[in-house]
């Protein structure tokens, strides 16, 4: 890499999170997707050299991932964007660009949607939150059959079928990523923060209060989105 990461942990509300770091220069917040074994570093190493070289990134990982602290409570998208947000506020960082992967877009945007005087710029990837949470389009259900599997099963086997699902170019499903991933992905709490979430998805489906908060159309519907907003 031709710009470092600087790994750190920081603690608020008496739970410890972990980030990486790089640059110098404005702020950009980067939010990994859900799946087993995701963390800042892993999800984002090919971004965070380019965008150092401009910006001070963070790469985080998220509470129930990589080194940040897995505790019993259900991981609902709720409890993500107020990690998100903590986390932020914590760092005291300003007018922060944020990029989001998958679930990671929708934390981005909801707390872009949430925080608006302190956002300049949002970029999401791999949509699928966003679109199921704005009603919109058909999702595919091939990531949730496979994270079935992998979500209780963490091993060398089911990752690589994870990550097969993922990654176009399967040349960058190396070993060393892999094995990386699944000892994230078997880290005390992660298999049980991971069924969790499972459920949590399912549960948004039936239960009015979890669908209300989740659900998005109304606000895009009212126009209550700044012009800030990239779609990939």
């Amino acid at each position: 890499m031709s710009v470092p990461y600087r790994s750190w942990f920081v603690k608020y509300n008496g739970m410890k999170t972990h980030f990486v770091e790089a640059g110098d220069g404005e702020p950009v917040v980067l939010v990994h997707g859900g799946g087993p074994g995701a963390c800042g570093e892993h999800n984002w190493s090919n971004n965070i050299p380019a965008l150092a070289k401009h910006f001070h990134v963070f790469a985080i990982d998220l509470i129930g991932y990589g080194l940040t602290d897995k505790p019993a409570i259900e991981y609902s998208y709720q409890a993500k964007v107020a990690h998100v947000a903590g986390l932020i506020d914590t760092l005291g960082l300003e007018k922060v660009r944020m990029g989001g992967n998958s679930m990671g877009s929708y934390i981005a945007l909801r707390y872009a949607m949430d925080n608006p005087e302190n956002i300049k710029k949002v970029l999401m990837v791999a949509t699928a939150t966003v679109a199921t949470a704005l009603g919109v389009g058909q999702v595919s259900q091939e990531g949730t059959k496979v994270r079935s599997v992998v979500g209780d099963v963490v091993n060398e086997q089911t990752m690589r079928d994870w990550l097969g699902m993922l990654i176009n170019n399967k040349e960058r499903i190396t070993d060393q990523l892999v094995k990386r991933r699944v000892e994230y992905g078997n880290l005390p709490g992660a298999v049980e923060a991971q069924k969790s979430y499972r459920s949590h998805s399912r549960r948004i489906k039936s239960d009015p209060n979890l669908h209300q908060y989740f659900d998005i159309s109304q606000r895009f519907a009212q126009g209550d989105v700044p012009p800030w907003i990239g779609m990939g």
